[in-house]
């Protein structure tokens, strides 16, 4: 364990400089230089008066797993409490009344620090999480500002891939973990290129159309056999209880919150799809049970599909029951 100073918290009295056998508390950046730090010492951290340094593990333990669900409660919650911050930070930073501005920069500062407890226990709290890391990359992505240092994100998150907790992770990764890791980076390459396809015919460009839909088709390939080595591909009546089951998970626990949080974020399109998805779900789960149900009839069963919504249908509709598409628009499996 090495210390740490947080500068906010200290108050200059520097006894930390004098009780430090090594230098490390001696910087110009007022953090502590870890690499000369002696393990576990601890004796700037009993000399500083004003609690500024602690003690930190080398390697955290992962974060607990919280369900989809509490992680959009979570955030929710912190995106409120950001929300009456700011608004008392306003409130304080014009008003005249000095109990008025006291009062209100106390509020402010109080649901700052509840918005970030709640952000931590969404998943931030560890430098090292995968909700850091994604946080990152979504900045790299999209820049929150113009003057986002984009250099600084590149090596934080670069810093962040190395630690030795994730090269642990990496080494205890078994071969079918593996398998399931590219099944499903190939899936979801497979569907990027088959959009991709879509918009370039679109644009008329026929040629690189061509190209993503062979490199989707490849990435279909290279899926279906991971998947089949991995060993998930079972008799039929057991791949129908499996999708039974991933069917109903999906319209019943994962698109709830989906839709939930799209609506308290004001995002229409991406509640839209989700709702789509999730009634769609909801009537694949059926059928795929009275597939299961029906498994040993002979008799020759039609499916159609809507190619809005997903919706899938054992005749033609007058019009799809979830987005209202004309059944003669339907595609006949």
């Amino acid at each position: 364990m090495h210390a740490v100073r947080n500068v906010r918290l200290c108050t200059k009295d520097c006894l930390c400089l004098f009780v430090c056998p090594t230098g490390a508390t001696d910087t110009e950046t007022g953090q502590i230089d870890a690499s000369k730090c002696i393990d576990g010492c601890r004796l700037c951290v009993d000399a500083c008066p004003s609690h500024a340094i602690s003690l930190v593990p080398e390697e955290f333990p992962p974060q607990q797993e919280k369900t989809n669900a509490v992680k959009a409660a979570l955030l929710a919650l912190s995106k409120s409490k950001t929300t009456q911050a700011q608004i008392a930070d306003g409130i304080a930073g014009k008003t005249d009344n000095p109990v008025l501005k006291q009062f209100a920069a106390a509020l402010g500062k109080s649901n700052g620090l509840m918005a970030e407890d709640l952000l931590r226990e969404a998943g931030y709290m560890l430098p090292q999480s995968e909700g850091v890391r994604g946080l990152i990359r979504s900045w790299l992505e999209s820049p929150p500002t113009d003057d986002f240092p984009r250099a600084t994100a590149e090596t934080l998150l670069e810093l962040l891939g190395t630690k030795a907790t994730n090269n642990k992770e990496k080494k205890m990764a078994t071969t079918l973990d593996n398998l399931m890791e590219a099944f499903a980076g190939e899936s979801q390459a497979n569907r990027k290129y088959l959009a991709y396809s879509k918009q370039a015919e679109k644009e008329g460009k026929f040629n690189a159309a061509k190209l993503f839909k062979a490199a989707s088709d490849a990435e279909t390939l290279h899926a279906l056999k991971h998947f089949e080595v991995a060993g998930k591909v079972s008799g039929t009546a057991e791949n129908l209880k499996d999708a039974v089951a991933g069917e109903t998970h999906e319209y019943k626990d994962m698109y709830p919150d989906f839709v939930k949080l799209a609506m308290e974020e004001g995002s229409k399109a991406a509640q839209k799809s989700f709702e789509f998805a999730m009634k769609a779900e909801e009537v694949h789960a059926r059928l795929y049970q009275e597939a299961l149900d029906s498994l040993d009839d002979s008799e020759e069963v039609f499916y159609y599909l809507c190619p809005v919504c997903g919706n899938i249908e054992k005749s033609v509709p007058e019009k799809c029951s979830i987005c209202g598409v004309p059944g003669a628009k339907f595609i006949k499996y």
